[in-house]
């Protein structure tokens, strides 16, 4: 388990698109093994969507991480219990200065060691050089790493220690909230040697590409630079077993797209060698088999035909059924854990027809939560205010889940400017002198019961107020895709909550992703004030302003927190855990008799 999961959905939160499960699967492996708690040799589990490739600096999926989790090794990681960061790759949490002196005077540096035990596949030791290299690709300005860059640019150089080369000290000139975190837990530790075999990065020193203006000097002058980014960026590093190469507790032995990722473990993977290191460096299964399965039936009939021992996700419906299903129930455990995940629609703010906020709440008082919640979730999630839980002690108390009132969404319309002029049950509006009607396209995941039962009653609860609702099922990827791109007028989307403090530059800062159009100079001042706060309360008087201005600005409409559903094979455990996917793959190990 690794801070990865929640700073991917600290950082950048992950388009999970609105949950649930497809494809061909065939049974897992069986084991003669009794239950003694000890590990599995193999393990089936289903994922929701295909990963879209497991080079860790140019993933933002979940689906990913989940894999990438198991493969790579991190400086930190998550407890997946306590939800703290505990020393993975490294010997301990960093040691942690505040900078009076020098050339970043008023910053902070951050020490770390890696441990003694660990090295790549091939026998050589994990150094200094090797977290050096990996901000170097994350910073090569031809790499496609933005999401990290933001989370990692307060970094201004990375000091290796001369007599101890797994030793370094990150230097940065700033305070920054999440420093320790974005350092050692944002990206695993990438071996220079075979994602550089060439050397191409060696003699680019980071600080240039920490610079913006010498980066891109740099990007114009100098060859290495995208002949490096062509070569890091290639699908022999994000999908090929040979080029996919972490120091991780697993590897990756085949992908079969739209069938199956199989990892391994690796038979004398340096981490057992570490005694006392806890619950994030411990491994169980030998084999882990991830299916790829997005379709509610085929989920369902894989995990009833023995072919799956996880489950996650499950629409709240079938959940429910299958609890009651006597040969089901017999076989298999059900967790509802709590969850880290708040459900949203993405709205264009950038577009003619949603640049008004007013438009944006009517949308959100249109929006029947209440609805969404009892039918398409069983009543198995609670409404959403946005990117921080109301039990969080810097949330907002004035922020309260919107209702749905169609009359009010109403009279925000006509405030707007949009009334029903032509009688057909739609509002429209003049604009640049064409009369235009409050017809929006919504896009979400397709192959989902749960997606689609969201997109119905959004559309139903809509059309009251006035507003039309076209409706677009598709591919996660390509939902992922026209989000970045910002080819997409309402869509659905899913983001993490995190369990530590929270970061919100890179969702609504104009420097981050900032997908709905957020930002604005005032709000860019308020976040980067935000990330130099270290006084707890001084902070939370800076979050309470920022979480009013976006729920004033309605970038997003918030839907719903779900509760999370799982089912795992009776004979096995783990830890149950609000983060994403709600269980550690690589802690599944049979239960104890008795």
């Amino acid at each position: 388990m690794t801070l990865r999961y929640t700073l991917r959905f600290l950082l950048f939160a992950v388009l999970i698109g609105f949950f649930s499960c497809g494809s061909d699967p065939d049974p897992a492996s069986e084991t003669d093994q009794t239950n003694q708690g000890i590990a599995p040799e193999s393990v089936s589990l289903q994922l929701d969507a295909e990963p879209d490739q497991l080079n860790p600096v140019l993933t933002i999926s979940n689906y990913s991480n989940t894999i990438i989790g198991a493969t790579f090794s991190y400086l930190q990681r998550l407890n997946p219990t306590t939800l703290e960061l505990e020393p993975a790759l490294a010997v301990s949490a960093p040691e942690v200065k505040i900078l009076e002196e020098g050339p970043y005077a008023g910053g902070v540096s951050y020490t770390f060691e890696i441990r003694p035990e660990a090295i790549w596949d091939n026998g050589s030791p994990v150094t200094a050089e090797d977290f050096l290299f990996t901000m170097k690709a994350t910073f090569n300005p031809k790499v496609p790493a933005a999401p990290y860059r933001v989370y990692l640019s307060f970094i201004k150089e990375v000091e290796i220690d001369a007599e101890n080369p797994k030793r370094f000290t990150v230097y940065s000139d700033q305070k920054y909230i999440i420093g320790e975190e974005a350092i050692s837990a944002a990206l695993p530790v990438l071996p220079m040697h075979h994602y550089d075999s060439l050397g191409l990065m060696a003699d680019i020193p980071l600080p240039d590409l920490m610079d913006t203006e010498k980066a891109k000097a740099l990007a114009e002058s100098n060859e290495k630079i995208n002949q490096f980014a062509e070569q890091f960026t290639s699908p022999f590093f994000s999908r090929e077993p040979e080029g996919v190469n972490g120091c991780g507790p697993y590897k990756l032995v085949r992908w079969e797209t739209g069938q199956r990722l199989v990892l391994e473990r690796k038979a004398d993977w340096w981490g057992d060698q570490v005694e006392g290191a806890g619950i994030v460096m411990e491994s169980y299964p030998q084999e882990m088999i991830f299916r790829p399965i997005q379709d509610q039936t085929a989920a369902v009939a894989a995990l009833k035909d023995g072919q799956l021992d996880v489950l996650t996700n499950i629409a709240p419906e079938q959940f429910n059924e299958l609890k009651e299903t006597a040969f089901v129930a017999e076989k298999f455990d059900f967790y509802t854990p709590p969850s880290l995940v708040h459900a949203f629609i993405y709205v264009n703010t950038r577009l003619p027809k949603l640049e008004d906020p007013k438009v944006r709440r009517a949308l959100a008082y249109a929006t029947d939560v209440e609805s969404i919640i009892s039918t398409a979730f069983s009543g198995l999630a609670e409404p959403s205010t946005g990117a921080v839980l109301a039990s969080s002690s810097y949330h907002n108390p004035d922020i309260k889940p919107i209702p749905y009132e169609v009359e009010k969404a109403r009279a925000l319309l006509t405030e707007a400017g949009w009334e029903d002029s032509n009688d057909n049950g739609i509002v429209d509006k003049k604009i640049d002198g064409v009369l235009t009607e409050l017809s929006l396209e919504y896009k979400y995941t397709a192959g989902r019961q749960v997606s689609q039962n969201v997109a119905l009653l959004l559309q139903e609860s809509a059309k009251k107020a006035g507003i039309e609702i076209t409706l677009t099922p598709q591919e996660h990827n390509v939902n992922m895709e026209d989000v970045s791109r910002r080819d997409f007028e309402l869509l659905a989307g899913a983001k993490g909550i995190q369990p530590i403090t929270w970061e919100p530059k890179q969702e609504y800062h104009s420097e981050g992703d900032d997908r709905s159009g957020f930002a604005t100079p005032e709000t860019d001042a308020l976040i980067d004030r935000i990330q130099v706060t270290l006084d707890p309360k001084e902070r939370k008087k800076l979050y309470i302003d920022l979480q009013a201005k976006i729920h004033e600005s309605m970038p997003i409409i918030p839907i719903l927190v779900p509760t999370g559903r799982l089912i795992i094979n009776k004979e096995l455990e783990a830890p149950i855990t609000p983060v994403f996917p709600g269980y550690v793959p690589a802690l599944l190990k049979f239960k104890t008799e008795g």
